[in-house]
């Protein structure tokens, strides 16, 4: 699988992301939730923009269809599968 140019190991900037992952706390929720959806999905490139909640075992999953629309699921459970760019995660590994 092709995923692109490798970025180097100090690199501070990613020119066309893909997917954006935020973990709420409970001082910058509001704004994670709510202002960032907007500004994230201006860049064409992201598809996926998740927001990994501490206080609950739950991840805020939005996604780009391919028509540009933005589709919003919560997953408590599973695997998330994230097409493109072809990446598993599943919710277990995350909260160990």
């Amino acid at each position: 699988m092709h995923w692109g140019p490798r970025l180097a190991d100090d690199a501070l900037l990613v020119p066309e992301p893909v997917i954006l992952v935020e973990v709420l706390s409970p001082t910058t929720k509001a704004r994670d939730v709510g202002a960032k959806l907007a500004d994230y999905f201006r860049l064409r490139s992201v598809r996926h923009y998740l927001l990994v909640r501490t206080e609950q075992r739950s991840v805020i999953h939005h996604r780009r269809s391919d028509d540009g629309a933005i589709e919003t699921r919560i997953v408590t459970s599973g695997v998330l599968q994230l097409d493109p760019p072809g990446l598993a995660l599943d919710l277990a590994q995350i909260y160990r």
